[in-house]
């Protein structure tokens, strides 16, 4: 190997460590092999990087240009012939087996690590092991969580472009004195998946992702489900409100849910007493077996957030959540799930303090009609208030909402309100069966009497407010066919929070071709 070749594998592996830091945005991970055998491949990186890289990346790759042959660095390509017709691996070596051929193993990785580096990195790690320590898992590497892996006292940071596989019967619970940094990007999210093969996924085959805090929790002594109550590290919720258990953006959360227990599964991603200081958006939880995003308490806020194909509820919320939400997706699916969102107070006590609040603008929510497995919008009961505006409710086969428990004295004292929203193709309202005797569950109140008052602003559509493609659960396209002039919607709160431009019903933009879903949502049947 010569003094030349040996620099500029190095200078490469160093190139390769600063993409991996995100110092090319436009780059967001490079195969180092393909960048020592494919000269091709080489030359367009350094291109890009030229172009968008920090000025210590771009003086790198400029060092790099001056000194690279445009040669293999490794292994020959073997789809190039030359003029001939002759393979072009037939008529060149690489300096790895010119001088690295007669080597043993063990003196190819001597000479490899005398650069700096192994060019047969690990890209798969098991972790077998709970995580008590600051940890990071690297940019374009997958890891496989072989059971419930518990973060403790650690910070756990995932790089954009991580794969994490779940073997059944694992998860990912975050304590409270732990922190969480799920941080992708639009072109290299964060995927948490099945370790089970493309084409042989299914709801269930992994627990989830569980991450827990000390925000304030209407429930005294509260442990997660799906945490043995035994083990206090299932334990959560506190007195700060801003709490923060991390960040979690452009993640994906795939065929999660496994049953713990009888009746007891973990939802996708669940959320206990997580304060206002978590970051939750741009987040697609997708084919869980149980909810896709449930909340326990906390202050919690969610942005840009997508549940296609829940098995259960897809937004579900107990013991006093006071989260807000601005632009979310639900998708139901044919074949399963009962409620696009299912808020409750508290069980044991429907006054208990600090009572589930929650606040909703710009929501899409998209049923599947009469088929075979027929879905509700919203059911709150046990308590909940809740506020709901600038939301399409469609195509729901049951109803579009149904409220239970002491709704009256929440309406009048404001702690539940659903206005300027937009009801299409969904026949019933509120409740679909007569409500006289053991039936009458909200003491009599009328669900479409209230939802159409005048002053609710609420507007019902015979046909569906969107097109046939929101229901393909492979493809789907989430825009509305509804002009705006035809919604009645109102301009969301004043906040650090909220998009005040959102003057539109759903959580789509109608006035823009692209979403906030384009890049890095994906909806795999397997």
């Amino acid at each position: 190997m010569s003094d030349q070749s040996s620099l500029l594998v190095e200078k490469l592996w160093q190139l390769k460590r600063l993409i991996d830091k995100g110092e090319c945005p436009e780059v967001t991970f490079v195969h180092l092999n393909n960048l020592l055998r494919e000269p091709g491949y080489r030359s367009d990186v350094l291109r890009r990087v030229e172009a968008s890289g920090t000025e210590r990346l771009k003086h790198l790759a400029k060092d790099i240009r001056a000194r690279d042959s445009g040669k293999p660095l490794m292994a020959t390509p073997t789809t190039d012939t030359d003029r001939a017709g002759q393979p072009a691996a037939k008529q060149q070596q690489s300096w790895l087996r010119r001088n690295l051929i007669w080597m043993t193993p063990a003196t190819v990785a001597a000479a490899l690590a005398a650069v700096g580096f192994t060019a047969f990195e690990p890209q798969t790690i098991r972790v077998h092991e709970d995580i008590i320590a600051d940890t990071v898992w690297e940019s374009g590497k997958t890891y496989i969580l072989e059971k419930a892996i518990f973060v403790e006292s650690a910070n756990l940071t995932l790089e954009s472009g991580v794969t994490v596989k779940g073997d059944n019967g694992s998860a990912l619970i975050v304590t409270t004195d732990s922190k969480l940094f799920s941080r992708g990007r639009p072109d290299s999210p964060v995927v948490f998946t099945s370790n089970q093969p493309e084409g042989q996924r299914a709801r269930g085959d992994w627990g989830g992702v569980v991450v827990l805090g000390k925000a304030p929790v209407n429930q005294p002594g509260a442990t997660i489900e799906g945490v043995s109550g035994n083990d206090s590290r299932g334990s959560f919720g506190g007195t700060d409100n801003r709490h923060s258990c991390g960040v979690i953006e452009y993640t994906r959360i795939e065929f999660a849910g496994f049953e713990v227990y009888k009746n007891n599964e973990l939802n996708g991603l669940t959320l206990g007493g997580c304060g206002r200081d978590t970051i939750v958006r741009n987040v697609q939880v997708h084919r869980a077996l149980d909810d896709g995003i449930e909340m326990f308490g906390g202050s919690v806020d969610l942005k840009n957030i997508v549940v296609t194909g829940a098995a259960d509820d897809s937004i579900d919320w107990d013991w006093g959540w006071t989260g807000r939400v601005q632009f979310l997706v639900v998708q139901q699916h044919p074949d399963v799930g009962d409620n696009a969102f299912e808020g409750d107070n508290n069980g044991n006590d429907h006054q208990a303090q600090p009572r589930s609040e929650p606040s909703f603008y710009n929501v899409t929510l998209v049923g599947t009609g009469q088929t075979a497995r027929k879905h509700r919008g919203l059911v709150l009961r046990e308590g909940t208030g809740g506020h709901f505006h600038n939301m399409i409710i469609d195509s729901y086969g049951i109803e579009a909402v149904d409220l239970r428990d002491e709704v009256s004295s929440l309406i009048a004292r404001g702690s539940l309100t659903f206005s300027n929203n937009l009801i299409a193709n969904t026949g019933k309202l509120g409740k679909s069966t007569d409500e006289s005797g053991q039936d009458d569950d909200d003491f009599g109140f009328s669900e479409g009497d209230w939802l159409m008052a005048p002053d609710q602003d609420n507007l019902q559509r015979l046909d569906s407010a969107l097109h046939i493609t929101a229901r393909d659960p492979v493809d789907p396209d989430f825009q509305t066919r509804v002009q705006i002039r035809q919604m009645t919607a109102m301009t969301p709160p004043k906040s650090e929070f909220f998009d005040e431009s959102a003057n539109y019903a759903g959580a789509l933009n109608p006035r823009l071709q692209s979403s906030w879903l384009d890049n890095w949502t994906a909806y795999p049947l397997r």
